[in-house]
């Protein structure tokens, strides 16, 4: 591990406020319809967000136990790569890259880094093919979000719509796909309406009233089923004046 001193300072710069610093989960992945690469070089790993239509990354983040160094390369590495398709990173110069914060090849750190390219392209395939199949397990609604494109038409289709056809596709969604889960356990739902066109106001019924389940998993199932089915930028807001009342009994 390299000591502060040994640090040019232009990557110390970089190490002390880094802009990619984190992690993409799979869950966001999949909920995106994206593939998510991640491997692991030494105490360096490396997030890596790709469309497996296009294999251009998206965004990247990384994580580290290491030193201010190896802090700075994976932040410089990770801001290199956004914009890129993933089969180009194999011709991607560290040492330009990195000459140019005066890090030579041979440093440990250096060396670290270097061996995530063809890492990321090794990993690519079989994350790709989670990713497809994530895709297929999707809704059509849902799956339009995937792209800019997709998410367009969804608008578009969305807000050609009348509200009563709205919820006529909002009460034919809960239908097939929540009240008879709601209803297995003594619960139910009413829809009031939809404001601000994409957030659906509910009434919890029955056991659901007061239900703790009714502000997280259960509102999370909900909004799922509709935003696969219905449109994707849906929401659900339980009525709080119910809820209230639900908490106090």
């Amino acid at each position: 591990m390299s000591n502060d001193v040994d640090i040019p300072e232009k990557i110390a710069q970089v190490a002390r406020f880094p802009k990619r610093r984190g992690a993409i989960f799979q869950m966001e992945a999949d909920d995106r319809g994206f593939a998510l690469v991640d491997v692991k070089s030494g105490t360096l790993k490396i997030y890596v967000l790709i469309d497996p239509d296009t294999g251009q990354i998206l965004d990247t983040k990384f994580f580290t136990y290491g030193g201010p160094m190896l802090t700075g390369l994976a932040d410089v590495f990770c801001e290199e790569l956004p914009s890129k398709k993933i089969d180009e990173i194999q011709n991607l110069s560290l040492e330009s890259l990195f000459g140019k914060f005066d890090v030579k090849p041979e440093n440990a750190d250096f060396q670290t880094v270097a061996k995530l390219p063809a890492m990321l392209i090794e990993a690519y395939p079989e994350k790709k093919n989670i990713a497809i199949a994530a895709r297929a397990a999707m809704g059509s609604e849902k799956l339009k979000a995937c792209s800019i494109e997709g998410r367009a038409n969804a608008d578009a289709e969305w807000e050609a719509l009348s509200e009563e056809q709205k919820l006529k596709n909002i009460e034919e969604c809960l239908n097939n796909h929540v009240r008879a889960m709601l209803a297995n356990d003594g619960g139910g739902l009413e829809v009031l309406g939809i404001k601000n066109g994409k957030t659906i106001l509910i009434r919890y019924q029955g056991a659901c009233v007061g239900c703790g389940a009714a502000s997280g998993g259960t509102l999370y199932y909900i909004e799922d089923r509709l935003q696969q089915h219905v449109y994707y930028d849906l929401t659900v807001e339980p009525e709080m004046q119910i809820w209230n009342l639900g908490e106090n009994l």
